[in-house]
């Protein structure tokens, strides 16, 4: 993945919704998505993308992780922006973007460019298109300090 000269300011929710929002990005793929495709799809946005420095992330259990990213997605979906669905069986839900975060997410597409959405929708065919062990193996290669507290041992 190559890298991109930083873009347009968002807020950095904004930045959150786009790369969740398959429909506003054009993009192939699941519609929702989970925590881990999440964090590392904001991590590489934040670090190579349009949109430099995001959120701080730490060296956590599955790689890049940022607290911060799970306060904006409740406030998201508080706001009516997304919709949560718990995965049962599970700790974790998946995320997707409704009705009206869509029309959010398609002004702020207009506002970074088409540059900046097809960099999104690459990270996010990067995200989808992987398996869990291969996406963790991906970003680890890219960025082997945020491995260092990983309990992936694939």
């Amino acid at each position: 993945m190559t890298e991109l000269a930083a873009g347009p300011a968002l807020d950095r929710s904004d930045w959150l919704l786009l790369l969740l929002d398959r429909a506003a990005l054009e993009a192939q793929g699941p519609e929702e998505l989970d925590p881990v495709r999440i964090q590392k799809g904001i991590f590489v946005l934040s670090k190579r993308g349009p949109a430099r420095d995001l959120y701080d992330f730490q060296a956590y259990d599955w790689g890049p992780f940022s607290s911060a990213i799970y306060a904006d997605l409740s406030a998201l979906t508080r706001r009516g922006y997304l919709s949560e669905e718990k995965v049962p069986g599970r700790t974790w839900s998946t995320y997707r973007v409704t009705a009206r975060g869509h029309q959010r997410a398609t002004a702020a597409a207009a506002r970074v460019g088409q540059i900046a959405t097809a960099w999104l929708r690459q990270t996010r065919e990067f995200l989808t298109t992987r398996s869990f062990a291969q996406l963790l193996r991906d970003v680890y290669a890219m960025y082997p300090e945020y491995a260092v507290n990983s309990r992936f041992g694939g």
